[in-house]
């Protein structure tokens, strides 16, 4: 075995790490495994050493849209030829049953692999991190309460969002216990830039972790469109007391902001307060990238008097504002609002929702969530240059609508990208 790997294999972080790892050469047979590996899959040590990775771990026979061992073949070749991580996502990964021989348990994973360097650089082996969950995506697919499982291989995409987003408050969580080996966590790290210190006693991560169920049935259980986002806001509202509404919302540098869900028209209401008068909690937790906390919001102290005064004629009486933060910046914030007379203190478990509002928002930053951001900032160049055209043209909106709508047809243009072009022109160019 390669110095490296036996320096990595002996390291006491590698062995008390709570993250499943599992050591292997470039041949791909198994050179070491960790304690929370071994309680992952419940194989033994004797049983997985030297083996090579896909005997000990073939695709389940009974399972034919089986692609664990063709994904995980191909994430591992990737890194041994490029020396760079890679993020499986989520994958349905089916193991052998130890106890009943023959038999295989299902099992879904969010696995990472990561290149093991020698000292000249050169790859010499992957570090495979895995998270297991499973449970969550058991308890998914019996949340319709029919207690049969659905025969897919692969789970549906919904499914995918919430175990992915699972995947990172699971890492997050990581971060608060004992330390992953060395310069092997960076992938998928920083997901847990959000996860304060709160809860992580045994006694917090088990409640976090009830948490979580809790918002992956109601993913499951809501109304058509509703995803995981809602869950959370809809599960604050229903598990922390004082809490009349919740809304999170993808902040921006510019003027633009996106509220990702709402619980409430009402809550919908105040946090566009925000946005009229120029300030208030959700804006400043976003700029300062700290929580803020306002009991009382009708106190003569407080920092903005604006919104204050409009907040307290719809009946605000607390605000909570928590920053979802990645590891270099702030995305955007998690709003508790108290309507009727102020609360003693925040809701308990509030920062733990934050947390897990970070780690959703995060799974969900290149997917749905960055094409809702694009498509407001699309409206609003396209309806600018609707209005640049009606001025310098003299012509009505519905016009010059029309025109654009026109012309990005006969260019083979999207509407919003004809738009842009539109106003790069000093000044705009229409034929009469």
């Amino acid at each position: 075995m390669h110095d490296a790997l036996r320096a990595t294999s002996d390291s006491p972080l590698f062995k008390v790490t709570t993250a499943p790892y599992l050591l292997l050469d470039t041949g791909l047979h198994i050179r070491g495994v960790n304690p929370a590996y071994l309680r992952a899959t419940g194989r033994s040590r004797e049983e997985l050493t030297g083996a090579f990775l896909f005997d000990a771990f073939p695709d389940n026979p009974e399972d034919t849209d089986s692609t664990g061992v063709h994904n995980l073949t191909t994430s591992l070749e990737r890194v041994l030829r490029h020396g760079t991580p890679h993020d499986m996502g989520i994958q349905r990964y089916d193991i052998p049953e130890s106890r009943a021989p023959g038999g295989f348990r299902v099992k879904a994973w969010s696995p990472v692999n990561s290149p093991l360097t020698d000292g000249d650089g050169r790859v010499v082996g992957v570090l495979h991190h895995v998270e297991d969950i499973t449970t969550v995506y058991e308890s998914l697919r019996h949340a319709d309460g029919s207690g049969t499982a659905d025969g897919a291989g692969q789970p549906t995409a919904l499914l995918r969002d919430v175990m992915l987003a699972l995947a990172f408050h699971q890492r997050a969580a990581r971060l608060t216990g004992p330390a992953a080996p060395v310069g092997l966590s960076g992938a998928g790290a920083g997901a847990g830039a959000g996860a304060g210190t709160n809860g992580t006693s045994a006694a917090g991560l088990a409640r976090r972790d009830a948490l979580w169920h809790g918002i992956a049935h109601a993913t499951r259980q809501g109304p058509p469109g509703r995803g995981c986002l809602a869950a959370v806001c809809d599960c604050a509202v229903r598990e922390l007391p004082g809490a009349d509404a919740a809304v999170i919302t993808l902040q921006g540098d510019g003027a633009q902001s996106v509220q990702l869900a709402t619980t409430s028209q009402w809550g919908q209401r105040v946090e566009e307060l925000q946005w009229i008068t120029g300030c208030g909690p959700s804006l400043t937790a976003f700029v300062t990238g700290e929580p803020v906390l306002v009991p009382q919001l009708d106190q003569p102290s407080t920092r903005w008097p604006l919104f204050t005064d409009a907040a307290c004629r719809i009946g605000v009486g607390a605000a909570f504002a928590y920053p979802l933060s990645t590891a270099s910046t702030t995305v955007g914030t998690l709003t508790l609002y108290h309507r009727g007379r102020g609360l003693a203190k925040p809701p308990a478990d509030a920062e733990v929702f934050a947390q897990i509002a970070a780690a959703v928002l995060l799974a969900d930053l290149e997917g749905d969530i960055t094409a809702r951001a694009r498509a407001t900032a699309d409206r609003g160049d396209i309806n600018t240059a609707i209005g640049v055209l009606a001025a310098t043209q003299q012509i009505s909106t519905n016009d010059a609508l029309a025109w654009l709508r026109t012309m990005a047809r006969n260019k083979s243009m999207p509407l919003a990208d004809f738009a842009r072009e539109v106003l790069a022109r000093r000044p705009p160019e229409m034929p009469s």
